[in-house]
């Protein structure tokens, strides 16, 4: 798996297609060397909406959480915490997918990523911590949640360079959610480097990312790797419906299996923690959601040949599924700060499920909002990063 991951670009840097094959490709059907991808254009469809849903629930049980309702309702523990293994999964199945539908090029691959990450974080940070000040400064009761409500220079600074988690890292204000984030940047990196860079430049880059990472961060990579080797796998392209009715049914008891490991897992990782002296965050569910990631693959290896057994219903969804996939980033990103000034200015839903459903429609309004200047820019963003790269580069050739 490692190998092939490593010597991907080779396979890709100079395809030899047919016209047929091209067609294929762009249709999203195809890599450029005629290999069936596992994300078809219905199965895109899905993955989008399984995408807003993930967002969706940790809105809700952050919400419930915080006690912005205080009503009946279902509280699974951890709903939230699935909700980003779910993430992870997709991103690494999408970041896979993507750089086998392009030609590898390290810089085109960093001004994706860099377009659809930096913008809306950058945004989100000084979002949260406007929101922490103006309630600070009004006198509001703050919500402290460890080293995500104390005001300092490297709560600001540290999550701009997304190293909230590494062990010098601390905050942003007002957003814990902002953890994930900076998992999947560094993911991309080290991602990034073993693709597209050889020889000793990769192992040095390589070795260089994972420390700035830090130990928590490399701790749940095995997660994400598992969305890659979703995207090569070859037996996940090839299973039929009834095949695919196995792998569901199979993916949905694996993770259902793995809430009776959370708490025994982290207690091994907690010791385990301890012994080596630093403090595992979220990765102290490293154990257990490595499970949960390979039972979240089996469900997408099961639904894929069950979706593209119906294509025409998932194509017709597929305008709404891009719709709600285009702001979940910004969602997640967001709602966090939002719900904590709803808390702070007394905004609560109390027992009224009304009242409740009404608060997550505005909360959900409004980050559909934000999201046309975030998310939804990241092409503006990218082409004039593009040429800004350019311009430079055309300036020191004229100098030269």
């Amino acid at each position: 798996m490692i190998c092939k991951l490593l010597e991907f670009p080779t396979a890709f840097a100079h395809p030899r297609t047919s016209r047929r094959t091209k067609k294929n490709s762009v249709n999203n059907q195809t890599d450029p060397a005629g290999t069936e991808r596992f994300i078809t254009a219905p199965m895109s469809a899905c993955l989008d909406l399984i995408r807003f849903a993930a967002a969706m629930t940790v809105l809700v049980f952050h919400s419930v959480q915080a006690r912005l309702y205080t009503g009946a309702f279902p509280r699974p523990p951890m709903a939230q915490h699935y909700a980003v293994v779910v993430f992870f999964v997709l991103s690494g199945l999408v970041i896979m997918t993507s750089a086998q539908r392009r030609h590898g090029k390290l810089r085109n691959y960093a001004l994706a990523r860099a377009a659809r990450i930096v913008p809306a974080a950058l945004i989100a940070i000084a979002f949260s911590t406007a929101a922490f000040l103006l309630a600070r400064a009004i006198g509001a009761p703050l919500l402290h949640y460890d080293q995500w409500g104390e005001l300092s220079l490297r709560a600001i600074v540290s999550p701009m360079l997304f190293m909230s988690e590494s062990p010098i890292g601390s905050g942003p204000l007002w957003n814990p959610p902002f953890w994930s984030l900076c998992y999947e940047v560094w993911y991309y990196a080290l991602f990034g480097a073993a693709v597209f860079l050889r020889g000793w430049h990769r192992a040095v880059w390589l070795v260089v990312f994972a420390v700035l990472a830090g130990p928590k961060v490399m701790l749940m990579l095995p997660v994400w790797l598992i969305g890659v080797a979703l995207a090569l796998a070859p037996f996940a392209r090839k299973c039929g419906w009834k095949a695919g009715l196995l792998w569901l049914a199979a993916g949905l008891a694996l993770c259902i299996y793995q809430t009776t490991l959370v708490i025994p897992a982290a207690r091994t990782m907690a010791h385990f923690a301890r012994d080596v002296g630093f403090r595992p965050g979220f990765s102290l569910f490293a154990l257990s959601d490595t499970v949960l990631g390979l039972g979240v693959a089996a469900v997408f290896i099961g639904l894929r040949p069950l979706v593209n057994r119906w294509p025409g219903i998932w194509l017709s969804l597929d305008p709404l599924a891009r719709g709600v996939a285009g702001f979940s980033f910004t969602l997640y990103l967001f709602h966090w700060p939002l719900l904590s000034l709803i808390k702070t200015f007394h905004l609560t839903a109390g027992t009224s499920l009304p009242a409740f459903a009404v608060l997550l429609l505005g909360m959900t309004l409004t980050c559909y909002a934000i999201s046309f200047v975030t998310e939804r820019q990241r092409e503006h963003v990218r082409r004039w990063v593009k040429y800004s790269v350019l311009h430079i580069g055309e300036v020191r050739a004229r100098r030269a």
